[in-house]
């Protein structure tokens, strides 16, 4: 699950950094509509928050590519050594910091970014054109999926041993 989690933040950092204008295929249009509040209703009482500064996009945008890569990187690394340790608890443990570290930028990402900021800051949940929170739940879930898998197989490991 966690090599798989990792899988899913490589491949959408990779579509952010190599195709960036495509719109329907990386997160820049949609980082774009969601800050400047496109696809809001007119007169929502919110249009004080909308962002329509290029630097600004720009910063987000890179924030996120940054975030989910450090994702990938984390997941990618906690997932091969929980691989090769398997068999040693206190060392698969000590490997599953990464996964705990990636997991972390993957939340950041998707729900203090998407969820929080975009969903409720930039009031996406309006947005008929950028409502990306279906999204950004599954991946929050699926993040959090990963890690309550890797917690799960810890606190059982203990168990087992201080139980067997």
């Amino acid at each position: 699950m966690v090599l798989m989690a990792a899988a899913y933040f490589l491949v959408v950092a990779f579509d952010n950094i190599t195709n960036p204008t495509n719109p329907t295929g990386s997160n820049w249009p949609f980082i774009e509509g969601v800050l400047s509040g496109d696809g809001t209703p007119p007169d929502n009482g919110f249009e004080w928050r909308f962002i329509d500064a290029t630097w600004f996009h720009v910063l987000a945008y890179i924030g996120v590519i940054v975030g989910e890569t450090l994702a990938a990187i984390g997941l990618i690394i906690g997932g091969v050594l929980g691989l090769r340790r398997s068999g040693a608890r206190d060392a698969w443990e000590a490997g599953q910091r990464w996964t705990l570290l990636g997991a972390l930028f993957g939340l950041l990402v998707f729900f203090l970014g998407f969820i929080t900021i975009g969903g409720n800051w930039f009031v996406m949940y309006q947005n008929s054109k950028w409502n990306g929170l279906e999204p950004a739940f599954q991946n929050t879930v699926t993040t959090l999926l990963a890690v309550l898998m890797v917690i799960g197989v810890a606190v059982g490991s203990r168990l087992a041993e201080r139980d067997g």
